[in-house]
């Protein structure tokens, strides 16, 4: 078991290394003359690195340490970014492609554990409920972009690094620690007791379904949905780059949506009558909003319904991890979903609607609605809220 003793070794001796190398670094280029930019870049490192000294500091109930905590949650999330680019140029610059490829391998890899002293002694010692899910959002977000780099010389490493499953995986590890000293309690990775194994086979089957029908279904009417089927691989060139997207999403977005921010919004809501409905509304509307990042790489029309799209299926998501006891089963349904969508399009972005994408749309949200509502109604809500026990979502965290 990681003691906070062992935590805190292990951020003194990260932090020690990091400076240590930027001003070996420093040094080495001002002797060989290298840009001002390089220089400029080692000296705000330094600065940074050297602060994240002070969350060694115990009085946690100060508001001067307090605030410092939500500055050092940001900043050691942040600087790997400026630090791992500087080191990246230095590597390609003065070593050859071999020792390049190996050390950013390592690094690839640590990259997955490294935020748990951050996690464990700045994010986990934030107090304020407000300030614990902005947070939570910055380091998802921040996560997420800054384990993105590509290692070219392998196809595997390409596709690792170039999607975001290492930056995925890093939160979930990070904000195990985050969640747990913050009151919460895990996700569970087996099915609740009480979950029907009649519904369960009537759930899977509806998933595979679903799945098939997001990635393989060729209609263009509403009278050719039943027959009108493709099963192709648009490209099979960059389909392990897809598979590894796919399942970014899956652990990353259901980590973060059916765990961390619907567990928050179930406390804030445990003195409403209708908890569960406004948390899983709540966490789908979010999930839904949260789509408009994709503007950027696709049309605003493709993104609106995706927007709509993510909302609806969010809750459904929601109502599907409050039945089934475990994220499990949505980090699966998550993942094959896209992975099914992505290799029957040979992209992560969508095309703009037809006529007809909009109309099946309307009967998209309805069964997912009807779905989620089932799911958290009647018998099952008392399987929903046996779960919700076991999870100490009716107990205080804040």
């Amino acid at each position: 078991m990681v003691t906070e003793k062992k935590i805190r070794s292990w951020h003194l001796l990260q932090t020690l290394l990091q400076l240590l190398l930027v001003i070996f670094s420093l040094i080495y280029s001002l002797f060989i003359h290298a840009g001002g930019i390089t220089t400029f870049k080692a000296f705000i490192l330094i600065i940074l690195i050297s602060l994240q000294f002070s969350v060694l500091n115990k009085n946690v109930n100060s508001k001067l340490i307090q605030c410092n905590y939500y500055f050092q949650a940001i900043s050691i999330t942040s600087t790997p970014i400026f630090f791992f680019t500087f080191v990246n140029d230095l590597l390609i610059k003065y070593t050859n492609e071999t020792i390049t490829t190996f050390v950013l391998c390592l690094i690839t890899i640590y990259k997955i554990f490294m935020f748990i002293p951050m996690g464990e002694l700045a994010m986990g010692n934030v107090q304020n409920k407000w300030g614990r899910f902005c947070l939570l959002w910055f380091i998802y977000l921040i996560i997420e972009i800054e384990s993105t780099y590509p290692i070219p010389t392998n196809p595997f490493l390409k596709a690792c690094t170039n999607s975001a499953i290492i930056g995925s995986l890093s939160f979930v590890v990070t904000t195990w620690f985050v969640m747990k000293k913050w009151g919460f309690v895990t996700p569970n990775f087996k099915f609740s007791s009480r979950v029907s194994k009649v519904i369960l086979s009537i759930l899977i089957i509806f998933i595979v379904i679903d799945c098939l029908f997001n990635g393989f279904n060729d209609a263009n009417s509403l009278n050719g949905i039943l027959t009108n089927w493709n099963f192709r691989v648009a490209s099979n060139s960059n389909l392990l780059y897809l598979t590894l997207n796919a399942f970014a999403a899956g652990i990353g977005e259901e980590w973060m949506m059916r765990f961390c921010i619907l567990s928050f919004l179930l406390k804030l809501l445990q003195n409403s009558s209708r908890q569960i409905f406004w948390a899983i509304f709540l966490d789908g509307l979010i999930f839904g909003l949260i789509h408009f990042l994709n503007t950027p790489v696709q049309p605003l029309s493709a993104t609106i319904l995706q927007v709509i799209n993510a909302m609806t299926v969010g809750i459904l998501f929601s109502a599907l991890y409050l039945y089934t006891g475990t994220i499990i089963s949505n980090i699966a349904y998550h993942f094959l979903y896209d992975l099914a969508g992505m290799i029957a399009s040979g992209s992560i972005s969508m095309l703009s609607p037809t006529i007809f994408d909009w109309q099946l749309l309307i009967f998209i949200v309805l069964i997912y609605l009807g779905l989620a509502l089932f799911l958290v109604t009647g018998k099952r809500k008392k399987v929903v809220e046996y779960n919700l026990n076991l999870q100490g979502l009716n107990k205080k965290a804040f």
